[in-house]
């Protein structure tokens, strides 16, 4: 293995440990948030990141990896010169997108939120507008490294802003909280833009203490390879990362209606506005943050089969390539079913044991909520490892359409039971999880067209079932038993979840569920 060889994979392992790591505490950042600053605060925390998101896609998503596949491929060729090209041509444009997406939303803040019911939150939007600006300048570093196989500056920088957002903005949510609710969450949302401002530091150090060494590569570029026009560049880069920006665009604008939709919806049906606000936070602030922590799990581990998935569809090596898809299948069940099944039947301790400061009804719903939306960690898994396998294969335009079609299929079932008073907000989450039961399911169904996988009842889906179903039985008495001794939730709570964690694994070897050989494959060995 050549050195360069060396270099990049090892920059690929350091990306992908830290990038597991920005997920775990992007994924618990909203816990202590939302006991800083209540129902109302998390409210007005939730109802800008749609809007956010979806800017934030016009800015960034695709370019990275459209600067990314033009610097690698000028690279491959010596024309180190266009490579640069490529960079500063990219930075120009994302310059001016950032200045207009940050414009934008400072200009929309107050009609965007009265749009939503919730006119205080006119300043948070406006606290996390700058950070659209210095994203959109990231992207352009972040890119460049990439296509120089660089992935180091990347992880390091996503780490910065995780802890960036992660210190400042739970200082500044608990210094701003006596102002008011609205004013706590516009205190972690400036730390959302001072964490992009660090990562931008951490990329700018690490780029001009590099620039030397690529100012030479530049110098020997040869003379003879023609420079491309800006327009010409400009137009490659778009029609890269144009489709990438489509798809990623589908799920914040379904969340962007849901913001819309489910305030103003249960004020329609009789709530008060704060009862309303309560409800929308107790949803995408509290549950939501929950049900993407075991998507990070199966994501990182999804992530190491799309390599070998790519490599089998190449070499038209379609057996492996079959085994291979269905060992994604089983990854998504393997970490889906005991975390559903841990959340329905410890719903009520875990929200008690991570969120304090929810009492009483507030408690209870949550706990429902949680109950619901806990089958969308199944299917959320599934459709996060089905996505990988289909992008593997070259199918990448397969689960932006289903996500889209559920997508539909979301806002239709939320849009008429948000609107019974029986069911209020539990209509939102009904809709989530359809939304993702439809988008996995059409993923399923593509990538057995597209892979030939089969799927083996006994081993991905029987033995998976049944060993979650071992370990809820654990929890199941386990944890009435130890509260009864002990009196605290949080001791009976965490025993518990250490018991099933440690009955699931000793249900897995026993039962042969997860083989040495699929370890390894999972490995990449």
């Amino acid at each position: 293995m050549s050195n360069k060889t060396k270099n990049f994979v090892k920059g690929a392992a350091v990306l992908g440990i830290i990038g597991l790591v920005v997920k775990v505490i992007g994924a618990v950042f909203r816990i202590p948030l939302a006991n800083i600053i209540d129902t109302q605060g998390m409210a007005n925390y939730s109802i800008v990141y749609p809007t956010y998101a979806l800017l934030l896609v016009i800015s960034s998503a695709g370019m990275p990896v459209a600067i990314a596949k033009m610097v690698s491929e000028r690279r491959a060729v010596d024309d180190y010169a266009g490579a640069k090209q490529v960079f500063t041509t990219s930075l120009k444009l994302l310059l001016v997108l950032g200045v207009f997406t940050t414009a934008l939303l400072f200009a929309i803040s107050g009609v965007l939120a009265k749009a939503q019911g919730m006119p205080e939150a006119s300043v948070t939007y406006m606290a996390i507008a700058p950070a659209l600006f210095f994203v959109a300048i990231i992207s352009a570093y972040r890119g460049y490294f990439q296509g120089m196989q660089m992935m180091s500056p990347t992880g390091f920088s996503q780490l910065v802003e995780q802890l960036g957002k992660l210190f400042v903005g739970l200082w500044l949510a608990k210094r701003l909280l006596p102002l008011g609710p609205q004013y706590g969450a516009m205190g972690a949302l400036i730390g959302v833009s001072v964490s992009e401002v660090l990562a931008l530091g951490l990329l700018l150090i690490i780029y001009y203490t590099k620039k030397p060494n690529f100012d030479l590569e530049i110098a020997q570029t040869n003379p003879s390879i023609p420079t491309i026009r800006q327009r010409a560049l400009l137009k490659e880069l778009l029609i890269i990362a144009i489709p990438i920006m489509i798809g990623a665009c589908v799920m914040p604008i379904v969340m962007w209606i849901d913001s819309v939709i489910v305030v103003r919806g249960l004020e329609n049906i009789g709530f008060a506005h704060e009862a309303a606000a309560d409800k929308f936070a107790l949803l995408s602030g509290y549950v939501n943050s929950l049900i993407n922590m075991p998507a990070v799990l199966s994501l990182a581990l999804a992530m190491s089969l799309v390599p070998a998935i790519s490599s089998y569809k190449k070499k038209g090596e379609t057996e492996k390539l079959r085994e291979q898809s269905g060992m994604g299948l089983k990854i998504a069940l393997l970490v889906g079913l005991p975390a559903a099944m841990g959340y329905i039947l410890l719903a009520k301790p875990i929200i008690h044991l991570l969120y304090h400061n929810l009492e009483g009804q507030k408690l209870d719903e949550t706990a429902i909520l949680l109950i619901i939306m806990s089958a969308g960690v199944i299917v959320l898994t599934l459709l996060q490892t089905m996505t990988g396998i289909l992008q593997g294969v070259g199918k990448v335009q397969v689960p932006v359409i289903n996500l889209a079609i559920g997508a539909v299929v979301k806002v239709v079932i939320s849009l008429l039971l948000i609107r019974i008073p029986e069911i209020n907000v539990k209509g939102a989450a009904l809709g989530t999880v359809a939304c993702y039961s439809v988008a996995a399911i059409l993923d399923v169904i593509a990538v057995i067209r597209h892979t030939g996988m089969r799927i083996d009842w006994l081993n991905q889906i029987i033995k998976p079932v049944g060993c979650s179903v071992v370990m809820g039985v654990v929890v199941y008495f386990l944890y009435p038993f130890l509260f009864g001794i002990t009196t605290s939730n949080t001791v009976s709570a965490l025993a518990a979840i250490l018991a099933g964690v440690v009955v699931y694994g000793g249900a897995l070897l026993l039962t042969k569920t997860v083989t040495k050989q699929e370890m390894a494959a999972i490995r990449g060995k």
